[in-house]
């Protein structure tokens, strides 16, 4: 790719193509010294604090007064460098590198990083690289993502004002209360876990604090200008205004109920509260909370007007799955400072509880006849299994007896708590997606995500008369509970 935008930008191509062997030994270098993506949220491989002397030890041939002075932080304080090795290369590359290779490299991240709002030569390069096997997407789809995650906020807000509203929000957070409320009274069932584990945990979930729709204090949205011709100067207005609040921010004191946490959906990250109209949900283990957003609130996810059963299949559910990270989330405490709340002992006996989960996985066939991978999935098969136990658990507090009466549908609130999730899954997906998603998605593909755990759950055979025989009813001996606690 990076000789093809160099082209595409009239350099000469033997000239380009030193540029891209440059540019993709300085990538490979930065990547190899580059944390993995999930252990950047593991507190006792990420924190280094470092004062501004220590990080011109770290990386001498970098101006740190000049940057720190750019980007408004004081010299006294005392910062923190998730990877010391990952600063310690580019002090060597910026050291050992021609300053051709570095302008090269410099220039090949722009381009990747604006492409979308560049000419069609560059935009049809960067996507054409970006989508592998894959059919490019149309650039009109590029151009859409570009505007929502540069007017993120002012976007969120007026989609929360105007398509969910007050009322929708309340019925959701008494759903996601409830479900949060089966797990308090799950922990202390979690007895492979030591008493100060399941005492530390327990706090934690009872403290936790559920953030549903949009935030009553929004962050601010500021002005920049913004042209009617030029797409280019808009992204790049809206960045850079971006940019100088996030490090702004960093002077600024944390608050329980900020909605400023950094997230990861698909292909937007960024803060939370600009991110509201993509429909997902974020374990925020710094303020021990749970972000789920605006999106969420709409059909078919949560249908306000739907029987509480359905809410429960699908918006219980999603609640549930959240909360099953928070639960592994064992490195902060009750009030999202870095601390591990688990021993040794906890922490091998955690992996024996997912073991089973990791064999069920193993045995299912994917995309070409090819094994799902059950290590690279356990996280996301656990959330599932949460999900599913602590919704049906909460909607069975609520309707009681009334769970399992045939209701003038023809159907039970059981087998329509059943159907709603797995409605929620539908999905179409071509081969070569299929294929890639097998191999880099820490979820399972959407047919797994249904069947894994409801063959797990007595209460599914039940409620549809599945006979012991049905591919949907496993044997007990080898079904996996939850953490201990057999499934209903």
């Amino acid at each position: 790719m990076v000789s093809g935008i160099a082209g595409a930008s009239d350099t000469a191509p033997a000239q380009a193509k030193r540029d891209a062997e440059a540019v993709f030994l300085l990538e490979t270098t930065l990547a190899a010294h580059s944390l993995p993506y999930f252990y950047q949220f593991d507190a006792q491989i990420s924190e280094h604090p470092v004062t501004p002397q220590d990080l011109g030890t770290l990386a001498p041939h970098f101006d740190w007064a000049r940057y720190l002075q750019m980007v408004g932080q004081p010299r006294t304080r005392t910062m923190n460098v998730a990877s010391p090795d990952f600063a310690s290369t580019v002090d060597a590359l910026i050291t050992n590198s021609s300053i051709d290779h570095l302008r090269a490299f410099l220039r090949w991240r722009f381009l990747d990083a604006f492409a979308v709002a560049l000419p069609a030569p560059w935009d049809a390069e960067q996507r054409r690289f970006a989508s592998g096997a894959l059919k490019p997407k149309a650039r009109f789809e590029f151009c859409r993502l570009e505007t929502l995650k540069n007017l993120g906020v002012e976007l969120s807000r007026q989609f929360s004002q105007r398509s969910i509203g007050s009322a929708t929000r309340g019925r959701a957070t008494a759903i996601a209360a409830h479900v949060q409320g089966e797990l308090v009274a799950a922990v202390p069932g979690f007895v492979w876990l030591s008493s100060d584990a399941r005492i530390a945990t327990e706090q934690r979930i009872k403290r936790l604090e559920l953030k549903v729709g949009y935030p009553d204090r929004w962050p601010i949205t500021g002005t920049f200008a913004l042209s009617n011709s030029d797409f280019l100067a808009n992204v790049i207005q809206a960045q850079s205004y971006e940019q100088h609040r996030a490090w702004a921010r960093t002077q600024e004191t944390r608050h329980r109920d900020s909605w400023e946490t950094i997230v990861y959906p698909n292909e937007a990250p960024g803060m939370a509260a600009a991110r509201l109209v993509i429909p997902n949900g974020f374990p925020d283990q710094t303020t021990n909370s749970i972000i789920l957003t605006a999106a969420f609130l709409r059909a078919p996810l949560f249908d306000a007007a739907a029987p509480v059963e359905v809410q429960y299949g699908t918006f219980g559910f999603l609640v549930g799955h959240e909360l099953g990270h928070i639960l592994e989330y064992h490195d902060y405490d009750a009030d999202g400072q870095p601390k591990e709340l688990w021993n040794a002992a906890d922490k091998q006996a955690h992996d024996e509880q997912t073991a089973c989960l990791i064999r069920q996985a193993d045995e299912y066939i994917g995309a070409e006849g090819a094994h799902l991978d059950g290590k690279q999935i356990a996280g996301e098969n656990f959330g599932e299994l949460t999900g599913i136990y602590l919704a049906y658990s909460a909607v069975g507090r609520e309707l009681g007896g009334r769970i399992t009466e045939k209701e003038a549908d023809g159907y039970t609130p059981a087998q329509q708590f059943f159907i709603g999730y797995a409605q929620h899954w539908c999905t179409a997906e071509r081969p070569d997606f299929a294929r890639e998603s097998l191999r880099d998605d820490g979820h399972a593909p959407a047919r797994f995500r249904t069947n894994a755990p409801l063959s797990n759950m007595p209460a599914f055979a039940r409620a549809f008369s599945c006979p012991s025989s049905a591919p949907m009813v496993r044997p007990a001996a080898t079904r996996c509970s939850y953490w201990g606690l057999a499934l209903p």
